[in-house]
């Protein structure tokens, strides 16, 4: 494929109600999305959405990579093969002209920036999608299931009113919903959890997230007293640079944990996965594409936990629907689709932009379209 024009816009979207969770408090999301065109007048989306807290990089220095990766995408061509994507994302060993391709990172000077790798490699594995005329998901794996599960992702702050928002959505087809956890007392973690099990009945997975909000002392008398109410997983109980003490929690947890955070961290991911022998530290890994650096990045990765009998599922960073379509696609391709993925998060915000697109979930579940590529209008 030859890229003969690219365009970056940016976006931003309000959120309905403040997000609380145990690092910060959001109202709104900035980005940016972007378009790459190739020789035959097709339309690459990708979409950017840093969040520095999760491990990615500012705004602006997304803003200036992308800029780098347009000047050398302009005109350029890319061989058609996924290969070829992954490649152009790799770090030299052995300095450039070796003949192998583009490269959208030419020297190791260029800042770590894995929101804006995930909107350009998005947009090239669109097109290379489209130019084969299969939908993104069966680029990524021939045998990608046709619709994903997601959990539904409850927002309130009081008991009583995380309730009702746990008993509309399980009416609305929801199987699991998640629920943020840590940054106030263990008392009121537990009543709002408690809440939620009565309002759900036993058969419905609770999920919670606890975004590296707690001390391993507070992760343990947390994970001793939510354990009662059959939680289906806990997300990144513990800082994400204190590894060991996610292993110790996991010992003890009478329910999967998972790291989410920690995954930022390229150095920890062999300890996360056990190497060397080693227990993992965790029994599933939250994938977030936008902080791995792309699709195929956490698809890597995915295969590769997959392959130590250990579960990984697909969720957004408060992403727009460009990225939560990618997104889904990934889930979609993932070796295991028995744990939902965190891709309802649409209703959210303010507006969505389109209003209607083939992501929004309906019965729990998002149906992947069947057209090429993505499958959402640009």
């Amino acid at each position: 494929m030859r890229i003969t024009k690219t365009t970056l816009t940016p976006s931003r979207l309000e959120l309905v109600r403040p997000l609380k969770t145990a690092r910060a408090t959001y109202t709104r999301r900035e980005g940016c999305l972007v378009q790459l065109v190739d020789e035959e007048g097709r339309i690459g989306q990708g979409e950017a959405m840093p969040l520095v807290e999760f491990g990615t990089e500012s705004l602006n220095v997304c803003q200036q990579v992308l800029q780098g990766h347009f000047r050398r995408l302009d005109g350029q061509s890319l061989v058609d093969s996924l290969d070829a994507i992954e490649e152009a994302f790799a770090l030299p060993t052995g300095g450039l002209g070796q003949g192998r391709g583009l490269r959208l990172r030419p020297t190791e000077e260029i800042p770590h920036a894995p929101a804006a790798d995930h909107a350009v490699e998005m947009a090239l594995l669109d097109l290379l999608a489209q130019r084969r005329g299969i939908p993104l998901c069966r680029l990524l794996d021939r045998a990608a299931r046709p619709e994903v599960w997601v959990n539904a992702l409850l927002t309130a702050e009081a008991p009583g009113e995380l309730a009702e928002e746990a008993r509309k959505a399980v009416a609305e087809g929801y199987k699991t919903v998640k629920m943020k956890v840590a940054g106030r007392p263990l008392d009121e973690d537990e009543a709002r959890v408690r809440a939620v099990r009565q309002a759900v009945g036993p058969e419905v997975n609770i999920r919670l997230d606890a975004n590296g909000g707690w001390s391993e002392t507070e992760a343990v008398h947390a994970v001793d007293r939510l354990g009662w109410y059959g939680l289906e997983l806990c997300e990144q109980p513990v800082p994400p640079q204190e590894l060991r003490a996610l292993w110790r929690l996991q010992r003890r947890a009478p329910f999967p944990l998972a790291a989410d955070e920690a995954l930022a961290s390229p150095e920890a991911i062999p300890v996360l996965l056990g190497a060397a022998g080693g227990m993992p530290a965790a029994r599933a890994f939250v994938l977030k594409p936008m902080v791995l650096g792309g699709l195929l990045p956490a698809l890597m990765f995915a295969r590769q936990a997959a392959s130590l009998g250990l579960e990984a599922f697909v969720t957004s960073a408060l992403d727009g629907v460009v990225s939560r379509a990618g997104a889904a696609h990934l889930a979609a391709a993932l070796p295991s689709g028995r744990l939902a993925s965190g891709l309802g998060v649409g209703s959210l915000f303010v507006r969505e932009e389109p209003e209607v697109h083939p992501f929004q979930p309906l019965q729990g579940r998002i149906r992947l379209p069947e057209a090429p590529g993505l499958g959402l209008a640009p």
